[in-house]
């Protein structure tokens, strides 16, 4: 009897630990690729400058188009993550633009909010953030 309780004992740890590897592989692949949209969007709208404007030597970002090649990069985001309105699953973004200081930055950020990513009662994890800030050197 003593053997079974250990065995018993010693396959719930088991099973514990490989539960919470794959729920922790998961959530370090939704980071990553949540991670890889930031940087994306946040370069590719550092590309939407004003051309007059650059041409006098003051780099101006136009906020309207970054907006919306923003807005593109999070939809296909979450497409690819395959979220489900219905459960409360949604992407949202925040978009930063600092132009007409010495050094203009844009920032991205991206906000996931999902059901547990973690079978195990005792976490809990349902938003996943990611940051991304792309700095125009100095011209």
């Amino acid at each position: 009897m003593k053997i079974l309780l250990v065995f018993l004992g010693m396959m719930v740890v088991s099973v514990t630990f490989i539960a919470y590897e794959g729920d922790m592989n998961h959530y370090l692949r939704l980071q990553t690729n949540l991670k890889a949209a930031a940087e994306e969007a946040a370069a590719g709208a550092s590309l939407y400058y004003e051309e007059e404007a650059f041409a006098s030597g003051i780099l101006t970002i136009k906020e309207e188009d970054a907006r919306l090649y923003v807005e593109e990069i999070v939809s296909k985001t979450a497409e690819t993550l395959s979220l489900d309105p219905e459960k409360g699953e949604s992407l949202t973004y925040s978009l930063e633009i600092q132009d007409g200081i010495e050094n203009p930055y844009i920032t991205v950020s991206l906000n996931l909010k999902t059901q547990d990513l973690f079978r195990l009662r005792f976490l809990d994890v349902t938003e996943v953030t990611r940051k991304a800030r792309y700095e125009l050197a100095e011209f």
